[in-house]
């Protein structure tokens, strides 16, 4: 099997333009690396899963998270695995743990969110 790749998209911010391109880079990078037998991990924020950021911030985001979902279920008979880890500021240790552990994971189209960033509310 093929080394694990890891997709660690730039978010845009405010920018539709860079938004379109880093849709595509993630599908382009996502879809070329299954169909070589490697499994796909992309690591996201999980306040901009959580609309917490910009909105082009979310929109990245939650389309990968829909990217991935889909190419797990389009891709279970032929074996593919992809999936999202999300975490939030000080949790990249947790992330990377994650990110080594679906190396060998059979687990496809799935979110797996790390840390804390997700128990409560944000204060604003």
């Amino acid at each position: 099997m093929a080394d694990q790749v890891v997709l660690r998209p730039a978010m845009p911010g405010e920018d539709l333009d860079a938004l379109a391109v880093a849709l595509t880079d993630a599908f382009t990078q996502a879809r070329a690396a299954l169909e070589g037998g490697s499994p796909v991990v992309a690591v996201l924020r999980a306040a901009d899963l959580e609309g917490q950021g910009t909105p082009v911030d979310a929109a990245l985001a939650t389309g990968i998270l829909g990217m991935v979902r889909t190419l797990g279920i389009e891709g279970a008979k032929p074996g593919w695995r992809i999936n999202v880890v999300a975490g939030g500021e000080g949790d990249d240790e947790a992330v990377e743990e994650t990110v080594a552990v679906l190396a060998g994971s059979s687990l496809t189209g799935q979110l797996l969110q790390v840390g804390g960033a997700n128990l409560g509310k944000v204060v604003a």
